[in-house]
Parts: C-alpha cells; sequence; structure tokens
C-alpha cells in the first residue's frame, strides 16, 4: 500500500504557495483556464500553475489541494500514502472550497 507521505514532504508541497503567489494577476484572457489559489481570492492562469508544479511529482498539487481545502488539514494528509492522496483528489466527493480550477469571464476578470 506504500508509506504515508509525512510532515516533511506536506511542508516541501505547502511551500509551492509562495511560488505560486508570485503568479498572481487580476486580469486574465477571456474564458481562460485560471486557478483560484486560497481564501483572499487570489488567482494564476493554468499555464502558471502548471509551469509552477512542472519540476515537482506529479501528486504535489493534488496533495496541496486537498491540504486545508475545506475537508481535509495539512496534517490528515501528511498521513496519507501516494494512492490514498489521489484516490481523494479524484473523488466525486472531493469539493475544495477555496482553492478550485475554473475560467476567467468573457471580460478576462474573475
Amino acid at each position: 500500500m506504500g508509506n504515508a507521505i509525512g510532515s516533511e514532504a506536506m511542508s516541501r508541497i505547502l511551500d509551492v504557495t509562495d511560488e505560486l503567489r508570485a503568479c498572481v494577476r487580476d486580469t486574465f484572457t477571456p474564458c481562460e483556464g485560471i486557478y483560484r489559489i486560497n481564501d483572499f481570492g487570489e488567482y494564476v492562469s493554468e499555464e502558471d500553475w502548471l509551469n509552477v508544479w512542472a519540476d515537482h511529482p506529479a501528486w504535489w498539487p493534488h496533495a496541496w489541494m486537498l491540504a486545508d481545502n475545506g475537508q481535509f488539514t495539512a496534517d490528515q494528509v501528511s498521513r496519507l500514502t501516494v494512492d490514498e492522496i489521489e484516490a481523494l483528489f479524484n473523488s466525486a466527493a472531493f469539493e475544495p472550497e477555496y482553492a478550485y480550477f475554473t475560467e476567467a469571464d468573457g471580460d478576462g476578470m474573475v
């Protein structure tokens, strides 16, 4: 089944937030894919999101999305295996509260 990712890995995953925040913008191309990254209503483009996560394991953004996003704490996620993280992230029951994918409106606004 695998080992839990642990608190050290979870901490490194959460540190990526600083990289994401460096990409925050207020306007986008109309109907562009964007990610809301926190409860402050900050957004990054889908391209920036993908670029930030490109140098990390593919499951890291899933763990990041699960942590402190309405259903699971970062501590709870740190006690999960990669397979459990993937299953929860891909579950229809996962409904992110603060950070999620969406699209800019027809004027490029959020």
